[in-house]
C-alpha cells in the first residue's frame, strides 16, 4: 500500500509539472482545426478568472471563458483516477449560453471588468461586428448566482471601437459608472447600469500639464503634502512649456485624447488615458469624472447624447514608446509594457521628467511576454501584479507575474 501511494504521487506530481497553460481548446471541447486562442482581457475573482476571447469568425464557439485561477487549467481539467471530476465552467460562460445570432447573449467579449462590492461582473460585447448584426451591449453577470442581472444595449457605439471597460462602484451615492474606452479616441462612453442609459463624454486637451493640485499631491509620513518642487523635481515648468509648444505643433486628429487604454489610479485620484500606438500618456482628475457623470438630468440628456460638459484631459508626460496594457497599481504606479523590447515597466506619474528616470524595468523576455494584451492584479491584497499574453508564453502560459509590491 505504501509503494502505490508513492508511486500515486509520483505520478500525480509528474502530470502536475506537465499541466500548466490554460488549455481553452480542452475546456470548452474545441477541436484541433478550431481557431487559435487570443485572450485581450481578464479579470481575477477568488479561486476564477474570466477571459475575453473576441469572435473572429462563426466557428468559435465561445468568447467569454471562465477558467481556474492560478492557471492550472489542464490539472484540474483532468484529474487523476480517483481524484475527483474535471473542472468545468459554470452557468453563463458555458458555450450553450454564447450562441451566436442570439443578440440577447454575449456575441463577442472584448474587455471586462469587477464589481467587488456587488460581486457583480460587467463585460463589453462588441456585438460580433463582423458576423451578425447585433448591437454592442454592456452585459452584468451575478457572481453569487451566475445569472445574468442586467444588460444595457450601446446604440449609436461602433463596435469595432471598443477597447476598455473600467467599473466605478459608488456604494455611499448608491450608484454605479462604467466607463468604455475606444480606439478612436475623443470621448468616453459612459454607461449607467441602473438606469439603463449611456452617455458619450467629450475629453478636452488641455495642455500645458498643470501642477498636481492638494488632493492628488503625495503625503509623507506625517501626514504633511509634500513640496511639489520636491515631489516633481526641477525643470518641470520647462518641460511643461516644450510639452505645450509640441501640442501646438500637433493636427486636430493628433490632438484628440488617446482612449484606448484606460486606468483609474485611486491613490492620486486620477484617471489616465493612452492608446497602444501614441507615446503620449494623459490624465485627469478622477473626482472630476466623477462629478461629471452623476445626477444626469435625464430629461435634458437623451440616451447616447454628448454631455454638456468636457471633462479637462492634461497631457501627463511620454512613454518608453508603444504600449499594450496600462495597468494603476495599489500604490499609484503606473504599469504598462513597451511592446518594442517585450519589457514590461512600472513609471512614478508625476515624480521627475526625465522618461528613462521615471521608470523602472520589472520584467524583459520576449520569450515570457511575446505578445501582452494585458496588465492586472489578482486577489493577493492587489500586491501581484501580472501580465496577460493573447497567446501562451515559453513557459507555456497566458499569465505571467510581473511584480510583487511591498506593504506598505
Amino acid at each position: 500500500m505504501r509503494l502505490q501511494a508513492v508511486l500515486t504521487a509520483a505520478a500525480t506530481a509528474l502530470w502536475c509539472l506537465r499541466c500548466s497553460a490554460w488549455n481553452v481548446t480542452r475546456l470548452y471541447g474545441i477541436g484541433p482545426a478550431g481557431p487559435p486562442v487570443r485572450l485581450t482581457d481578464v479579470a481575477v475573482w477568488r479561486n476564477r478568472a474570466y477571459a475575453c476571447w473576441p469572435r473572429l469568425d462563426a466557428s468559435q464557439p465561445v468568447t467569454l471563458l471562465e477558467l481556474p485561477w492560478p492557471e492550472t487549467t489542464d490539472q484540474q481539467l483532468r484529474a487523476p483516477p480517483g481524484f475527483g471530476s474535471a473542472w468545468k465552467p459554470r452557468g453563463p460562460f458555458r458555450a450553450d449560453q454564447q450562441e451566436l445570432e442570439d443578440c440577447r447573449r454575449i456575441q463577442s467579449a472584448v474587455a471586462i471588468d469587477l464589481d467587488k462590492i456587488r460581486w457583480h461582473l460587467y463585460v463589453l460585447d462588441s456585438g460580433g461586428y463582423e458576423i451578425n448584426n447585433c448591437r454592442p451591449k454592456i452585459i452584468v453577470y451575478d457572481l453569487k448566482t451566475y445569472k445574468r442581472v442586467r444588460t444595457v444595449d450601446l446604440d449609436g457605439l461602433n463596435g469595432w471601437e471598443l477597447s476598455a471597460l473600467v467599473v466605478d462602484a459608488r456604494p455611499f451615492k448608491g450608484e454605479t459608472r462604467a466607463y468604455a474606452g475606444n480606439t478612436r479616441g475623443g470621448y468616453l462612453a459612459v454607461i449607467d447600469p441602473d438606469r439603463g442609459v449611456w452617455h458619450r463624454l467629450a475629453l478636452q486637451s488641455c495642455p500645458p500639464v498643470p501642477s498636481l493640485d492638494q488632493e492628488r499631491r503625495p503625503q509623507n509620513s506625517d501626514g504633511v503634502t509634500e513640496d511639489p518642487d520636491q515631489v516633481l523635481g526641477p525643470g518641470r515648468d520647462r518641460d511643461a512649456a516644450n510639452e505645450g509648444d509640441r501640442d501646438a505643433e500637433r493636427t486636430p486628429e493628433e490632438r484628440d485624447v488617446p482612449a484606448e487604454c484606460v486606468a483609474v489610479s485611486r491613490l492620486w485620484s486620477s484617471v489616465f488615458f493612452t492608446s497602444a500606438r501614441s507615446h503620449d500618456l494623459y490624465s485627469a482628475s478622477f473626482r472630476d469624472l466623477r462629478n461629471l457623470t452623476s445626477y444626469i438630468n435625464a430629461a435634458g440628456v437623451k440616451n447616447g447624447d454628448v454631455l454638456p460638459r468636457e471633462l479637462q484631459v492634461y497631457r501627463n508626460g511620454v512613454k518608453l514608446g508603444s504600449s499594450s496594457g496600462l495597468y494603476a497599481d495599489i500604490q499609484g504606479g503606473l504599469n504598462y509594457v513597451f511592446t518594442r523590447d517585450f519589457v514590461a515597466v512600472r513609471s512614478s506619474p508625476g515624480v521627475g521628467s526625465d522618461v528613462a528616470e521615471n521608470h523602472r524595468v520589472l520584467l524583459q523576455s520576449c520569450d515570457l511576454l511575446p505578445e501582452v494584451t494585458k496588465i492586472f492584479t489578482d486577489n493577493a491584497n492587489y500586491l501581484q501584479v501580472w501580465a496577460l499574453n493573447a497567446v501562451p508564453n515559453g513557459e507555456n502560459r497566458h499569465s505571467v507575474k510581473i511584480n510583487k509590491l511591498n506593504k506598505f
